[in-house]
């Protein structure tokens, strides 16, 4: 059976990112949960991938796979994308009245474990990159995609740049408390958004609706 190349590059290798980061931030989530240092830093000395962070990516993936489907909930997608925002909002609130944010609940937090400034961008400009794919009128005007390039800029220069050890001289300002962790999840959260967002404007599939043989 021939694969139809835009259900492969617009559907399938997004659904397979979103699914596969979804399952990334569970397995940081029980880092967290079982004391795993391995799951949510990578490494001694490495920024961590906080709770909150998780979370809030979590929920983008989550939106992203709901998007996906034929049947795609818009009110679902969009709920998804508002709290993943929220919650990085309310975070950077937060953060100016204790530096770790929201993780300050977390016990077995280092002290320099929270949620990035460059992260809580990211994850804005992923959650309005989401919530514009369901509206006809943001996609007319490239929102989607604008959201994503401008995400994918971002994180590859950081990825390029930055040294993810906490404390690091080399490390920038914006991204300091940013794990290894959530600067792969945000590459792949964008990549699969604009895959997404470019993707025909008409069905992936044929008018009868089922992939050619």
């Amino acid at each position: 059976m021939r694969v139809y190349r835009p259900d492969l590059v617009h559907r399938r290798i997004p659904f397979l990112v979103a699914a596969s980061g979804l399952t990334f931030v569970a397995a940081v989530l029980a880092g967290w949960l079982f004391g795993s240092e391995v799951l949510v830093r990578g490494a001694p000395g490495r920024a961590a991938m906080v709770p909150s962070t998780a979370i809030s990516l979590g929920l983008l993936f989550c939106g992203l796979l709901l998007h996906l489907r034929r049947d795609s909930p818009r009110g679902a997608v969009q709920f998804c994308a508002g709290l993943a925002a929220a919650v990085a909002l309310t975070n950077s609130v937060f953060i100016r009245l204790d530096a770790a944010g929201l993780d300050a609940l977390v016990a077995s937090r280092a002290p320099g474990d929270s949620m990035a400034t460059g992260t809580i961008a990211g994850v804005l400009t992923g959650a309005l990159g989401l919530v514009a794919l369901g509206s006809t009128r943001l996609v007319r005007l490239e929102v989607p995609v604008l959201a994503a390039l401008a995400g994918l800029s971002g994180i590859i220069s950081v990825l390029f740049v930055h040294n993810f050890h906490v404390g690091a001289p080399l490390a920038l300002s914006f991204a300091e408390a940013m794990s290894i962790y959530t600067a792969l999840c945000l590459l792949g959260l964008f990549s699969a958004l604009l895959l997404v967002a470019l993707a025909p404007g008409t069905s992936l599939y044929p008018p009868d609706g089922r992939a050619p043989n």
